[in-house]
């Protein structure tokens, strides 16, 4: 009994540091968010590690301490005065926290938070929210903005870019590009779209229309976060490692800006 109090302090001592470490790591952002969505998965996030961290320590501790507790000190073996096959005890105290613990986990981040971002895109969805047509395709990512005739948006060196405005909400359809319209299967190859910054990730496949929901609350682009981009997160080809977009969250009236400079790169053939 004396060995198990005395590890039970170690534990907690360990724990303690690592939990003021962990959140002073916190506390200089550990990643950057810049929407609604990415918030919830934040929080998540360091909900799940400030639970898991004392589990995990828990058990490279106790390996560390048996290695060490009960060494050999050589080769000739030693009958252990106290043999025990199994104990019950142990064994539903560790199967019921476990079950507790993915009872838990299951009903809160997991659950709460799908409900509040379903409640978040029911609301959305009554504010009139900027639709983005997003085509993936090997390698290039194609965005349309049907509300301002926009068919696809470039910068002024013709390469696509994805620009929104801030705190206004953000549905996007996402499609593997299909030519004709035939939602075939073989058209292209599956892809992921994911903006790192935005905390979403969603696979765009052949022949589906997917959708995501976000409100971005920071001005932010490319060149101030490399976090702020269109990335690709499924191996599609020999083009992946380079099928990214910049991305550009503006104030409203330079959004209105870059449509019309849109509207007029596309009257001129751009």
């Amino acid at each position: 009994m004396a060995e198990v109090i005395g590890f039970v302090i170690i534990w907690i001592l360990v724990i303690t540091l690592a939990e003021i470490g962990f959140h002073k790591i916190q506390a200089h952002s550990m990643y950057y968010t810049i929407s609604n969505q990415g918030h919830i998965a934040l929080n998540a996030f360091n909900f799940l590690s400030s639970w898991l961290l004392p589990i995990f320590i828990l058990i490279v501790l106790l390996l560390i301490y048996v290695i060490i507790r009960f060494r050999a000190p050589d080769n000739s073996p030693k009958p252990s005065p106290v043999q025990t096959m199994r104990n019950k005890w142990y064994i539903l105290l560790w199967v019921g926290a476990s079950f507790a613990l993915n009872i838990m986990f299951w009903l809160h981040p997991t659950a709460v938070d799908l409900e509040t971002m379903f409640a978040n895109w029911n609301q959305e969805q009554k504010q009139h929210p900027l639709i983005v047509n997003v085509t993936a395709r090997q390698w290039e990512w194609i965005f349309s903005y049907p509300q301002y005739g926009v068919k696809q948006a470039v910068n002024a060196q013709g390469q696509d870019e994805l620009e929104l405005p801030v705190h206004r909400p953000v549905k996007f359809f996402l499609r593997s590009e299909d030519p004709f319209h035939r939602y075939d299967v073989y058209a292209d190859v599956i892809h992921s779209f994911w903006i790192p910054a935005f905390g979403i990730k969603e696979d765009v496949i052949p022949g589906e229309t997917r959708t995501e929901f976000l409100i971005p609350d920071h001005v932010a682009n490319y060149k101030t976060n490399p976090l702020v981009r269109v990335q690709c997160a499924e191996v599609c080809g020999p083009g992946h490692p380079y099928m990214e977009a910049p991305l550009s969250i503006v104030k409203a009236k330079h959004f209105n800006q870059w449509i019309a400079r849109q509207k007029s790169l596309q009257a001129h053939g751009a």
